[in-house]
């Protein structure tokens, strides 16, 4: 069991990298157009979305099948590497346990919601896709919420727990954002903030199921 919660942390860590690298060559090869200018070229940072680089046809109307492929097969196995990721975190039988039980659902729920958005291409199944990232995203807070409560309720005070305040700001700005139909380079960069942070944040915290010390010092 310890050599599968260790061989989690690993997936982990090659899952959150390859994303990081083939959505970077995806954004080298996007077809080109934004949704406010079409005939924009290339993939412009603070104007495209991430969602951008999984559409089947760019907003210039141009094939983007290369991109597309890339995008969503990595975000496909980001996605999977979340779910591996929870199930791989510590249990303990005790009150922190209860904490870590729902950590673990909620964070699943949002993997599963990143695997909805790289099967879900936003310019052929768009309602799906922003069904799968409010999915993501609500699910996200949640687990986020529920890992802050937990390490301050064991005066657990590391590294984890502080990238957790910052990428939890970050949400909470994004989904406000979402809710009140914001749309503008604003929210498109608030969204690579978003992704970066929780791309670190799942680093982190594989990182410390590699080193089992994530939730290592939970009270029995």
């Amino acid at each position: 069991m310890k050599s599968f919660k260790k061989l989690g942390g690993i997936i982990g860590v090659v899952g959150c990298l390859q994303f990081l690298i083939f959505s970077t060559i995806a954004m080298f090869n996007y077809a080109g157009g934004t949704s406010w200018d079409k005939s924009a070229e290339g993939y412009t940072f603070w104007h495209n979305v991430m969602s951008d680089l999984g559409r089947t046809v760019s907003y210039s109307g141009i094939s983007n099948t290369f991109s597309s492929t890339l995008f969503n097969s990595s975000l496909f196995i980001f996605g999977m590497s979340i779910v591996i990721i929870y199930l791989s975190m510590k249990k303990r039988l005790s009150l922190a346990d209860n904490f870590i039980t729902f950590i673990m659902i909620f964070g699943i729920i949002s993997g599963l919601g990143i695997i909805g958005v790289s099967l879900t291409p936003d310019d052929i199944l768009s309602n799906e896709h922003i069904i799968a990232v409010w999915v993501w995203i609500l699910n996200l807070l949640t687990a986020l919420i529920l890992i802050i409560f937990s390490k301050i309720f064991n005066y657990d005070y590391d590294a984890i727990l502080y990238l957790s305040f910052i990428l939890l700001f970050a949400v909470c700005i994004h989904i406000g954002q979402g809710l009140l139909g914001m749309w503008s380079p604003i929210v498109a960069t608030t969204q690579k903030i978003v992704v970066y942070l929780n791309v670190s944040w799942y680093l982190l915290i594989s990182k410390k199921i590699i080193d089992n010390e994530f939730v290592g010092k939970l009270k029995n």
